[in-house]
């Protein structure tokens, strides 16, 4: 679910030229991190944004970049 989200957020960036490469880096961090994820054994918070920002940190080691944060926000709010 989380994965078809990102995908989504991402394709909507891409064809949107006037966006800017910072999001789709923090895309791919994203992505990278939630690739870190065993989905049979974890539950991912998608009903808030500050839960799915610290499991993101705690994976990632180092606090979140505001665009990191920013897709974290957009993961949630997405339907």
């Amino acid at each position: 679910m989380i994965r078809a989200k990102i995908l989504f957020i991402e394709q909507a960036i891409v064809s949107n030229s006037a966006e800017n490469t910072e999001l789709l880096d923090a895309i791919k961090n994203v992505r990278n991190l939630l690739d870190q994820i065993d989905f049979n054994s974890e539950i991912v918070p998608l009903e808030s944004a500050k839960s799915l920002c610290k499991l993101l940190e705690s994976l990632k080691n180092e606090p979140l970049s505001s665009q990191e944060m920013l897709l974290a926000k957009k993961l949630v709010k997405f339907k």
